[in-house]
C-alpha cells in the first residue's frame, strides 16, 4: 500500500511538471512566431488555449491534494482534465504553425491528436457520468461496449485521415482547411452525449439537483460549442469550454464533499459523546468510600478511540478494576470497545470471578467475530477490606505497583491471549496485597508507545521514571504529570494511538 502511494505521488509530480513544460512550451512557440505574424483571431484563440492550461494546472494540483487528504477516488476527472489539457495544448500549436510551409506536417500531426482528443474526451465524461451514479444495468454495460468500439473506430479513422483527408488537410502552404464530411467527424460526440444525456434523465434520481445541472451543462455545453465549430471556421472554443465545465465539476466535488465531511464530522462528534459517557467520568466515583482513591482518563488518537478503563463495586467490599485496548483504530474500534465493556460488566455484575469472566467474555466475543478483532484485557477485584488483589491479563499491558513506602515497578505477571483472538482459551489469576499507601498503575500501550518526530518511542524506562518523580501524589495528579511528561516528549507529532491511563491508591481500613 504504501509504495502504491508513493508511485501514484510521484506520478502526480511527473504530471504537473508536464503541464507546466507544456505551458512554458507553448509560451515559447508563440514567442517565436512573433505576434506581429499572428492574425487577431489566432491570438484571442492562443490566449484562451493558455489561460484554460492556466486553469487546468491549478485543477490538478488541487484535485491530487484533495485526493490525497481525503483519499476520494476522482481519477476520471483526472483524465477527462489530461485530454482537456492536451487538446488545449494541440490547438495553440494548430494556430502557432498554421499557414507556416516548413511546419505544414507539424501542422498535420498537430490536427490530428486535437481531433483525437475530442472522442476520448467525450468517452472519459462518458465514464465519469456513470461511476458517479453508480449504474450497473445490463443495458448500460452494453452501451459503454458500444462507445469503446466506436472510439476506437473514431481514432483509427483520424490517422487514416492524416493519409486521405477525409475530415480536414493541410496544404504545402501549412494551411489548414476542413473538407466535405468535416461534420463526421463530430459523430462520435453527439452519440456519446445523447447516450449520455439518456443516462442521465434515467438515474437523475441518484444525483442531487446541483449534480444533475452541471453534469447537464457539461451535455449541452461541448455538444453546441461541436456544432459552433462545424458552422464557423477561425473560432475554436470546444476546449475552452470543456475546461469552464470541469472548473464547475470540480468546486462541485468539493461541495458534495464538504457536505459529506459535515455530516460525518457532525456523527463522529456524537459517537465520540457517546463513547465518553459510557467510560466513568465523574471523579471521585465513589465520594463516601475513604478506603481508597481512584483516577482515570482516555484520550482517543482519533474523535474515537478503541481503549477503555472501567471500574464498579460489586457488593460492598469488591471492587472491579479493567483496563483494556482493542485492536484497530476509529469507529471500528469504537464499535468494539462499546460491545466487549458491556459483556465484561455484565459477567463481573452477576458475580463472576475474574477468571470467569474473561473466559465468558472470550466466548462472547469469538462466538461471532466476522471482522476478526480482538481485546487485550487486564482486570482484577480489590478484596476492599484486605487489600488483596486478585487479577488477571489477557494480553495487556503489565500493570506496575508501588508498595507503600516504595517505588513504582513493573509488575510481571503471566499473559493470556487477547479476548476474541481464539475461542475456549483458559486465563489465569494470580494474588497482590496492597498494603494501605499502596498504589497501582494501569494504561494501555498509547503510553509507552508515543512517538515524537525522530520516531523515539517514551518508553517503559521514561514511564516509570514519570511515576517516580513524585510518586506519593494523588493518583489525578499522577496520571497529569504522566501525560505531561509525554506531551513533552512528543512535542507537536501528531497522536497516534489512544492514550489511557487508571491509577488507585489504597488507603486501607473497613468498608
Amino acid at each position: 500500500m504504501e509504495n502504491t502511494q508513493k508511485k501514484n505521488n510521484h506520478l502526480a509530480e511527473i504530471t504537473a511538471s508536464i503541464y507546466i513544460a507544456m505551458i512554458v512550451a507553448g509560451i515559447v512557440f508563440v514567442k517565436i512566431r512573433g505576434l506581429e505574424n499572428l492574425k487577431d483571431v489566432y491570438l484571442i484563440n492562443i490566449g484562451v488555449d493558455i489561460f484554460g492550461m492556466f486553469v487546468g494546472y491549478v485543477i490538478l494540483v488541487c484535485s491530487l491534494i484533495d485526493m490525497k487528504r481525503t483519499g476520494t477516488d476522482q481519477k476520471y476527472l483526472i483524465y477527462l482534465l489530461n485530454i482537456t489539457y492536451f487538446g488545449l495544448f494541440t490547438d495553440l500549436v494548430a494556430w502557432v504553425v498554421n499557414e507556416v510551409p516548413s511546419l505544414w506536417i507539424v501542422n498535420l500531426i498537430d490536427n490530428t491528436l486535437y481531433y483525437m482528443c475530442m472522442p476520448v474526451c467525450c468517452y472519459c465524461f462518458w465514464k465519469y457520468v456513470t461511476v458517479t451514479i453508480k449504474h450497473s444495468e445490463k443495458t448500460e454495460k452494453t452501451f459503454d461496449k458500444l462507445l469503446k468500439i466506436g472510439l476506437i473506430i473514431s481514432l483509427l479513422l483520424k490517422v487514416v485521415n492524416a493519409f486521405t483527408g477525409i475530415y480536414f488537410v493541410v496544404d504545402k502552404d501549412g494551411e489548414y482547411s476542413r473538407s466535405t464530411f468535416y461534420p463526421i467527424s463530430m459523430l462520435y460526440l453527439f452519440v456519446t452525449s445523447i447516450m449520455t444525456l439518456l443516462v442521465i434523465i434515467k438515474r437523475r434520481h441518484k444525483i442531487s439537483s446541483y449534480q444533475l445541472a452541471v453534469l447537464l451543462i457539461y451535455v449541452f455545453g461541448p455538444t453546441a460549442a461541436g456544432i459552433f465549430t462545424i458552422s464557423v471556421y477561425g473560432l475554436s472554443i470546444s476546449y475552452g469550454v470543456i475546461m469552464a465545465v470541469l472548473v464547475l465539476m470540480y468546486c462541485l466535488i468539493n461541495l458534495e464533499q464538504s457536505r459529506e465531511k459535515v455530516v460525518a464530522d457532525r456523527e463522529l462528534s456524537m459517537a465520540a459523546q457517546i463513547q465518553k459517557s459510557m467510560l466513568p467520568h465523574i471523579f471521585p466515583p465513589f465520594p463516601q468510600r475513604t478506603e481508597f482513591e481512584l483516577y482515570a482518563s482516555m484520550d482517543p488518537a482519533r474523535e474515537v478511540g478503541g481503549d477503555f478503563y472501567d471500574f464498579y463495586l460489586v457488593d460492598e467490599d469488591h471492587l472491579f478494576l479493567v483496563m483494556a485496548d482493542v485492536s484497530g483504530k476509529g469507529v471500528p474500534a469504537a464499535l468494539f470497545m462499546m460491545i466487549s465493556k458491556t459483556i465484561l460488566q455484565s459477567c463481573a455484575m452477576l458475580g463472576k470471578s475474574v477468571e470467569e469472566t474473561l473466559v465468558k467474555t472470550n466466548e462472547a466475543l469469538c462466538s461471532n467475530n466476522q471482522v476478526e478483532m480482538f481485546v487485550t484485557v487486564w482486570m482484577g477485584v480489590l478484596e476492599i477490606s484486605t487489600g488483596k488483589l486478585t487479577a488477571a491479563n489477557a494480553g495487556h499491558e503489565y500493570p506496575i505497583i508501588k508498595k507503600a513506602n516504595g517505588e513504582f515497578e513493573l509488575y510481571k505477571e503471566k499473559h493470556g491471549l487477547p479476548l476474541g483472538a481464539m475461542d475456549g482459551m483458559p486465563y489465569t489469576t494470580y494474588e497482590v496485597t496492597l498494603e494501605p499507601g499502596s498504589k497501582l498503575f494501569l494504561y494501555t500501550d498509547g503510553v509507552p508507545e508515543a512517538t515524537d518526530s525522530e520516531n523515539r518511542q517514551f518508553g517503559m524506562d521514561r514511564l516509570l521514571v514519570s511515576l517516580n518523580c513524585n510518586s506519593d501524589a494523588e493518583p489525578d495528579q499522577i496520571i497529569r504529570n504522566v501525560r505531561e511528561d509525554v506531551d513533552v516528549f512528543v512535542k507537536d507529532t501528531e497522536q497516534f494511538d489512544d492514550i489511557t491511563m487508571l491509577c488507585l491508591e489504597y488507603k486501607g481500613g473497613e468498608p
